[in-house]
Protein backbone atom coordinates (compact mmCIF):
# COMPACT_ATOMS: atom_id res chain seq x y z
CA UNK A 1 0.00 0.00 0.00
CA UNK A 2 1.29 3.54 -0.67
CA UNK A 3 2.02 5.57 1.99
CA UNK A 4 1.73 9.43 2.65
CA UNK A 5 2.32 11.50 5.59
CA UNK A 6 -0.32 14.43 6.04
CA UNK A 7 0.15 16.91 8.55
CA UNK A 8 -2.69 18.25 9.97
CA UNK A 9 -5.56 16.83 11.18
CA UNK A 10 -8.22 18.98 11.62
CA UNK A 11 -10.96 19.56 9.35
CA UNK A 12 -9.74 20.06 6.09
CA UNK A 13 -7.18 17.27 6.82
CA UNK A 14 -9.34 14.54 8.06
CA UNK A 15 -12.51 15.16 6.18
CA UNK A 16 -10.89 16.63 2.53
CA UNK A 17 -7.24 15.83 1.90
CA UNK A 18 -7.18 12.41 4.41
CA UNK A 19 -10.55 11.20 2.50
CA UNK A 20 -9.20 12.00 -0.67
CA UNK A 21 -5.63 10.00 -0.13
CA UNK A 22 -8.09 7.26 1.26
CA UNK A 23 -9.94 6.71 -1.54
CA UNK A 24 -6.74 6.96 -3.78
CA UNK A 25 -5.06 3.67 -1.74
CA UNK A 26 -2.83 5.42 0.22
CA UNK A 27 -2.33 4.64 4.10
CA UNK A 28 -2.44 7.86 5.95
CA UNK A 29 0.63 8.69 8.81
CA UNK A 30 -1.06 12.35 10.35
CA UNK A 31 0.63 14.62 12.06
CA UNK A 32 -0.96 16.37 14.49
CA UNK A 33 -0.18 18.91 17.94
CA UNK A 34 -3.28 17.69 19.77
CA UNK A 35 -2.74 14.87 21.28
CA UNK A 36 -6.52 13.91 21.90
CA UNK A 37 -7.18 13.58 18.25
CA UNK A 38 -3.78 11.92 17.82
CA UNK A 39 -5.32 9.38 20.54
CA UNK A 40 -9.01 9.09 19.45
CA UNK A 41 -7.72 8.03 15.84
CA UNK A 42 -5.00 5.18 17.29
CA UNK A 43 -8.06 3.80 18.96
CA UNK A 44 -8.99 2.45 15.84
CA UNK A 45 -6.56 3.44 13.12
CA UNK A 46 -9.56 5.27 11.51
CA UNK A 47 -12.11 7.97 11.80
CA UNK A 48 -15.66 8.80 10.79
CA UNK A 49 -17.03 11.38 8.36
CA UNK A 50 -20.61 12.05 8.06
CA UNK A 51 -21.72 13.81 4.73
CA UNK A 52 -24.31 16.58 5.35
CA UNK A 53 -26.31 16.70 2.05
CA UNK A 54 -26.62 12.94 1.45
CA UNK A 55 -28.74 12.73 4.75
CA UNK A 56 -25.37 12.71 7.11
CA UNK A 57 -24.36 9.25 5.48
CA UNK A 58 -21.43 8.02 7.79
CA UNK A 59 -18.26 6.91 5.91
CA UNK A 60 -15.19 5.25 7.84
CA UNK A 61 -11.74 6.41 7.00
CA UNK A 62 -9.40 3.07 7.84
CA UNK A 63 -5.71 2.49 7.43
CA UNK A 64 -4.31 6.07 9.20
CA UNK A 65 -2.30 6.50 12.38
CA UNK A 66 -1.16 9.47 13.90
CA UNK A 67 1.85 11.04 15.63
CA UNK A 68 2.11 14.30 18.04
CA UNK A 69 5.34 14.14 18.80
CA UNK A 70 8.97 12.63 18.20
CA UNK A 71 10.71 13.57 15.46
CA UNK A 72 12.66 10.10 14.67
CA UNK A 73 9.06 8.97 14.13
CA UNK A 74 8.27 11.87 11.71
CA UNK A 75 11.03 12.27 9.91
CA UNK A 76 11.13 7.65 9.76
CA UNK A 77 7.63 8.07 8.45
CA UNK A 78 8.40 10.84 5.41
CA UNK A 79 11.51 8.51 4.73
CA UNK A 80 9.37 5.71 3.60
CA UNK A 81 6.37 8.08 1.83
CA UNK A 82 4.94 8.04 -1.36
CA UNK A 83 3.84 11.57 -0.77
CA UNK A 84 3.96 14.25 1.48
CA UNK A 85 0.52 16.40 2.33
CA UNK A 86 -0.16 19.51 4.63
CA UNK A 87 -3.64 21.52 6.01
CA UNK A 88 -2.28 23.62 8.66
CA UNK A 89 -3.05 26.46 8.04
CA UNK A 90 -0.55 28.66 5.85
CA UNK A 91 0.55 31.06 9.02
CA UNK A 92 2.20 27.82 10.23
CA UNK A 93 3.59 26.17 7.51
CA UNK A 94 6.93 27.81 8.50
CA UNK A 95 6.65 25.14 11.81
CA UNK A 96 6.39 22.14 10.11
CA UNK A 97 9.09 22.86 7.77
CA UNK A 98 11.90 21.91 10.15
CA UNK A 99 10.69 18.39 10.37
CA UNK A 100 9.51 18.07 6.69
CA UNK A 101 13.03 18.94 6.09
CA UNK A 102 15.25 16.65 8.13
CA UNK A 103 12.62 13.63 6.51
CA UNK A 104 13.95 14.80 3.25
CA UNK A 105 17.64 15.26 3.92
CA UNK A 106 17.37 11.45 5.11
CA UNK A 107 15.37 10.45 1.76
CA UNK A 108 18.66 12.54 0.27
CA UNK A 109 21.02 10.52 2.00
CA UNK A 110 19.29 7.27 1.23
CA UNK A 111 18.82 7.88 -2.38
CA UNK A 112 15.15 7.33 -2.16
CA UNK A 113 12.79 8.00 -4.88
CA UNK A 114 11.51 11.63 -6.05
CA UNK A 115 8.11 12.24 -4.17
CA UNK A 116 5.59 14.85 -4.48
CA UNK A 117 4.84 17.34 -1.58
CA UNK A 118 1.57 19.66 -1.65
CA UNK A 119 0.41 22.49 0.89
CA UNK A 120 -3.18 21.99 0.86
CA UNK A 121 -3.56 25.47 2.04
CA UNK A 122 -6.18 28.16 1.47
CA UNK A 123 -3.22 30.39 0.04
CA UNK A 124 -2.07 31.55 -2.81
CA UNK A 125 1.17 28.72 -4.03
CA UNK A 126 1.20 27.48 -0.47
CA UNK A 127 3.63 24.70 -1.72
CA UNK A 128 5.87 27.22 -2.72
CA UNK A 129 6.03 29.22 1.00
CA UNK A 130 6.52 25.25 2.25
CA UNK A 131 9.24 24.82 -0.21
CA UNK A 132 11.05 27.99 0.58
CA UNK A 133 10.72 27.24 4.34
CA UNK A 134 12.32 23.97 3.68
CA UNK A 135 15.05 25.03 1.92
CA UNK A 136 16.28 26.89 4.86
CA UNK A 137 16.32 23.98 7.49
CA UNK A 138 17.63 21.32 4.68
CA UNK A 139 21.94 21.19 4.28
CA UNK A 140 21.20 20.40 0.50
CA UNK A 141 20.69 23.01 -1.22
CA UNK A 142 17.73 23.28 -4.33
CA UNK A 143 19.15 21.87 -7.05
CA UNK A 144 19.72 18.92 -4.49
CA UNK A 145 16.57 18.69 -3.58
CA UNK A 146 14.78 19.11 -7.05
CA UNK A 147 15.93 15.27 -7.99
CA UNK A 148 14.07 14.16 -4.62
CA UNK A 149 10.77 15.97 -4.49
CA UNK A 150 8.60 18.05 -6.56
CA UNK A 151 6.42 20.86 -5.07
CA UNK A 152 3.07 21.17 -7.52
CA UNK A 153 0.82 23.91 -6.01
CA UNK A 154 -2.95 23.46 -5.15
CA UNK A 155 -6.20 25.22 -4.77
CA UNK A 156 -8.42 23.57 -2.18
CA UNK A 157 -12.28 24.47 -1.96
CA UNK A 158 -14.48 21.40 0.50
CA UNK A 159 -16.80 22.64 3.69
CA UNK A 160 -15.59 20.49 6.48
CA UNK A 161 -16.35 20.98 10.12
CA UNK A 162 -15.41 19.49 13.34
CA UNK A 163 -18.04 17.41 15.37
CA UNK A 164 -18.20 15.05 18.51
CA UNK A 165 -19.82 12.05 17.44
CA UNK A 166 -20.70 9.22 20.24
CA UNK A 167 -17.73 10.88 22.44
CA UNK A 168 -15.20 11.01 19.45
CA UNK A 169 -13.90 13.67 17.30
CA UNK A 170 -15.22 13.57 13.56
CA UNK A 171 -15.78 15.73 10.62
CA UNK A 172 -18.87 16.71 8.61
CA UNK A 173 -18.34 17.32 4.88
CA UNK A 174 -20.12 18.58 2.08
CA UNK A 175 -19.55 15.88 -1.06
CA UNK A 176 -18.91 18.37 -3.56
CA UNK A 177 -15.30 19.61 -3.54
CA UNK A 178 -12.97 20.90 -5.71
CA UNK A 179 -8.66 20.01 -5.75
CA UNK A 180 -6.89 21.47 -8.94
CA UNK A 181 -2.86 20.84 -8.46
CA UNK A 182 -0.03 22.01 -10.77
CA UNK A 183 0.09 19.22 -12.94
CA UNK A 184 3.54 20.26 -14.73
CA UNK A 185 5.12 20.00 -11.42
CA UNK A 186 4.26 16.53 -10.54
CA UNK A 187 6.91 13.62 -10.17
CA UNK A 188 4.89 12.59 -13.13
CA UNK A 189 2.73 15.32 -14.97
CA UNK A 190 0.95 12.07 -16.62
CA UNK A 191 -0.45 10.47 -13.62
CA UNK A 192 -3.29 11.19 -11.37
CA UNK A 193 -1.92 10.35 -8.13
CA UNK A 194 -4.80 11.59 -6.06
CA UNK A 195 -8.10 10.50 -7.71
CA UNK A 196 -10.95 13.11 -7.72
CA UNK A 197 -8.31 16.02 -8.38
CA UNK A 198 -8.49 18.25 -10.67
CA UNK A 199 -4.94 18.63 -12.96
CA UNK A 200 -4.06 21.63 -14.55
CA UNK A 201 -1.84 23.15 -16.98
CA UNK A 202 -3.11 27.13 -15.54
CA UNK A 203 -3.18 26.80 -11.54
CA UNK A 204 -3.41 30.38 -11.38
CA UNK A 205 -6.81 31.20 -12.51
CA UNK A 206 -8.25 28.14 -10.07
CA UNK A 207 -6.32 29.73 -6.98
CA UNK A 208 -7.49 33.22 -7.96
CA UNK A 209 -11.06 32.25 -8.66
CA UNK A 210 -11.16 30.25 -5.08
CA UNK A 211 -9.65 32.90 -3.12
CA UNK A 212 -11.32 36.03 -4.73
CA UNK A 213 -14.79 34.64 -4.84
CA UNK A 214 -15.34 31.75 -2.02
CA UNK A 215 -12.65 33.32 0.30
CA UNK A 216 -13.48 36.82 -0.54
CA UNK A 217 -17.00 35.96 0.17
CA UNK A 218 -16.69 33.98 3.42
CA UNK A 219 -14.26 36.63 5.04
CA UNK A 220 -16.68 39.40 3.89
CA UNK A 221 -19.38 37.72 5.65
CA UNK A 222 -17.52 37.30 8.71
CA UNK A 223 -16.21 40.58 8.96
CA UNK A 224 -19.72 42.29 7.77
CA UNK A 225 -21.40 40.27 10.57
CA UNK A 226 -18.99 40.76 13.30
CA UNK A 227 -19.82 44.51 13.35
CA UNK A 228 -23.54 43.93 13.52
CA UNK A 229 -22.62 41.24 16.24
CA UNK A 230 -23.38 38.29 15.05
CA UNK A 231 -21.83 35.09 16.56
CA UNK A 232 -22.54 32.51 13.43
CA UNK A 233 -21.90 33.72 9.74
CA UNK A 234 -25.20 31.50 8.67
CA UNK A 235 -27.06 33.94 10.83
CA UNK A 236 -25.51 37.44 9.78
CA UNK A 237 -26.13 36.15 5.76
CA UNK A 238 -29.98 36.11 6.89
CA UNK A 239 -29.68 39.97 7.13
CA UNK A 240 -30.15 41.51 4.04
CA UNK A 241 -28.00 44.05 3.64
CA UNK A 242 -24.72 41.82 4.67
CA UNK A 243 -25.61 39.39 2.30
CA UNK A 244 -26.22 41.94 -0.84
CA UNK A 245 -22.86 43.29 0.69
CA UNK A 246 -20.94 40.23 0.03
CA UNK A 247 -22.80 39.20 -3.00
CA UNK A 248 -21.42 42.30 -4.05
CA UNK A 249 -18.00 41.90 -3.22
CA UNK A 250 -18.01 38.11 -4.95
CA UNK A 251 -19.37 40.03 -8.20
CA UNK A 252 -16.52 42.67 -8.09
CA UNK A 253 -13.90 40.19 -7.86
CA UNK A 254 -15.46 37.92 -10.81
CA UNK A 255 -15.77 40.93 -12.83
CA UNK A 256 -11.60 40.88 -12.41
CA UNK A 257 -11.37 37.34 -13.08
CA UNK A 258 -13.77 37.36 -16.16
CA UNK A 259 -11.42 40.06 -17.64
CA UNK A 260 -7.86 38.46 -16.38
CA UNK A 261 -8.48 34.79 -17.28
CA UNK A 262 -11.64 34.52 -19.88
CA UNK A 263 -14.52 32.89 -17.44
CA UNK A 264 -17.52 33.18 -18.75
CA UNK A 265 -20.18 35.60 -16.94
CA UNK A 266 -22.54 32.72 -16.96
CA UNK A 267 -20.19 30.08 -15.41
CA UNK A 268 -19.00 32.99 -12.38
CA UNK A 269 -22.80 33.37 -11.30
CA UNK A 270 -22.99 29.69 -11.23
CA UNK A 271 -19.78 29.16 -9.28
CA UNK A 272 -20.90 32.21 -6.61
CA UNK A 273 -24.35 30.86 -6.60
CA UNK A 274 -23.44 27.86 -5.50
CA UNK A 275 -20.99 29.26 -2.86
CA UNK A 276 -23.53 31.52 -1.40
CA UNK A 277 -25.93 28.26 -1.27
CA UNK A 278 -23.15 26.52 0.52
CA UNK A 279 -22.65 29.38 3.13
CA UNK A 280 -26.41 29.93 4.02
CA UNK A 281 -27.23 26.28 4.90
CA UNK A 282 -28.94 25.66 7.89
CA UNK A 283 -26.76 22.41 8.53
CA UNK A 284 -23.60 24.71 8.79
CA UNK A 285 -22.43 27.17 12.07
CA UNK A 286 -19.67 28.71 10.95
CA UNK A 287 -17.84 30.80 13.90
CA UNK A 288 -17.40 34.42 13.14
CA UNK A 289 -14.25 34.52 14.65
CA UNK A 290 -12.91 30.95 13.17
CA UNK A 291 -13.47 32.33 9.71
CA UNK A 292 -12.24 35.83 10.53
CA UNK A 293 -9.07 34.59 11.96
CA UNK A 294 -5.63 35.64 10.85
CA UNK A 295 -6.70 39.56 9.52
CA UNK A 296 -3.34 40.44 8.93
CA UNK A 297 -2.74 37.61 6.37
CA UNK A 298 -6.36 38.66 5.07
CA UNK A 299 -5.44 42.01 4.46
CA UNK A 300 -2.20 41.34 2.45
CA UNK A 301 -2.26 42.58 -1.34
CA UNK A 302 -1.91 38.90 -2.87
CA UNK A 303 -4.80 38.18 -0.66
CA UNK A 304 -8.68 37.63 -1.24
CA UNK A 305 -10.02 40.80 -0.42
CA UNK A 306 -7.32 43.85 -1.12
CA UNK A 307 -5.69 41.35 -4.35
CA UNK A 308 -9.20 41.63 -6.15
CA UNK A 309 -9.94 45.45 -5.21
CA UNK A 310 -6.72 46.34 -6.80
CA UNK A 311 -7.42 44.51 -9.79
CA UNK A 312 -10.45 46.16 -9.75
CA UNK A 313 -8.60 49.34 -9.78
CA UNK A 314 -6.52 47.88 -12.67
CA UNK A 315 -9.44 47.39 -14.92
CA UNK A 316 -11.40 50.58 -13.86
CA UNK A 317 -14.08 48.53 -12.02
CA UNK A 318 -15.74 49.79 -8.98
CA UNK A 319 -15.06 48.78 -5.87
CA UNK A 320 -17.88 49.87 -3.77
CA UNK A 321 -18.30 46.34 -1.64
CA UNK A 322 -14.72 45.29 -1.02
CA UNK A 323 -13.46 48.43 0.28
CA UNK A 324 -15.77 48.24 2.77
CA UNK A 325 -14.62 44.91 3.77
CA UNK A 326 -11.32 45.68 3.69
CA UNK A 327 -12.12 48.88 6.01
CA UNK A 328 -14.70 46.39 8.43
CA UNK A 329 -11.59 43.99 8.93
CA UNK A 330 -9.72 47.17 10.91
CA UNK A 331 -12.65 47.06 13.02
CA UNK A 332 -12.29 43.05 13.92
CA UNK A 333 -11.25 42.30 17.67
CA UNK A 334 -10.32 39.33 18.86
CA UNK A 335 -8.05 38.86 22.06
CA UNK A 336 -7.50 35.15 21.82
CA UNK A 337 -6.44 36.11 18.02
CA UNK A 338 -2.65 36.90 17.85
CA UNK A 339 -3.05 38.75 14.52
CA UNK A 340 -6.01 40.36 15.47
CA UNK A 341 -4.45 41.93 18.38
CA UNK A 342 -1.22 43.38 16.56
CA UNK A 343 -3.70 44.92 14.38
CA UNK A 344 -5.69 46.52 17.19
CA UNK A 345 -2.58 47.75 19.14
CA UNK A 346 -1.07 49.04 15.53
CA UNK A 347 -4.57 51.07 14.72
CA UNK A 348 -5.08 52.75 17.99
CA UNK A 349 -0.95 53.56 18.25
CA UNK A 350 -1.13 55.17 14.39
CA UNK A 351 -4.54 55.94 13.24
CA UNK A 352 -6.14 53.98 9.97
CA UNK A 353 -4.38 55.94 7.71
CA UNK A 354 -1.01 54.37 8.40
CA UNK A 355 -2.80 51.11 9.27
CA UNK A 356 -4.18 51.12 5.61
CA UNK A 357 -0.79 51.32 3.62
CA UNK A 358 1.70 49.02 6.87
CA UNK A 359 -1.16 46.05 5.96
CA UNK A 360 -2.57 46.51 2.58
CA UNK A 361 0.11 48.07 0.90
CA UNK A 362 -2.11 50.41 -1.08
CA UNK A 363 -0.85 53.88 -0.94
CA UNK A 364 -2.48 57.13 0.53
CA UNK A 365 -3.56 59.52 -2.41
CA UNK A 366 -5.23 56.88 -4.15
CA UNK A 367 -8.57 56.59 -4.97
CA UNK A 368 -9.17 53.17 -3.21
CA UNK A 369 -7.13 54.26 -0.42
CA UNK A 370 -9.38 56.92 -0.08
CA UNK A 371 -12.38 54.53 -0.05
CA UNK A 372 -11.47 52.44 2.52
CA UNK A 373 -10.48 55.43 4.50
CA UNK A 374 -14.08 56.85 4.30
CA UNK A 375 -15.68 53.87 5.02
CA UNK A 376 -13.73 52.82 8.11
Amino acid sequence: MMQAVHFGAGNIGKGFIGDLLHDSGFYITFVEVNDAVVQSINRTNSYDIYVIDKNYEKRTINNVSALSSGEEEITEAILDADMVTTSVWADNLAKVAPVIAKGLQKRIDNKKEKLNILACENALYATDILKKEILKNLKADESELNNYACFPNVSVDRLALNIIKDGEPAVEIDSSFELVIEKNKLVNPDTEPIKGAIYAENLTMYLERKLYIVNCGHAAAAYLGFLKGYKIVQDALKDKEILEEVLGAMNESAAVLQKKFGFSHEDLQKFIQKNIKRFTSEAVKDDILRVGRSPIRKLDPTDRLVAPALGCIEYNYETKYLSKIIAAVFHYENPNDEQAVILKKYLDENGIEKSITNFTKIQKGTKLFDEISEKF
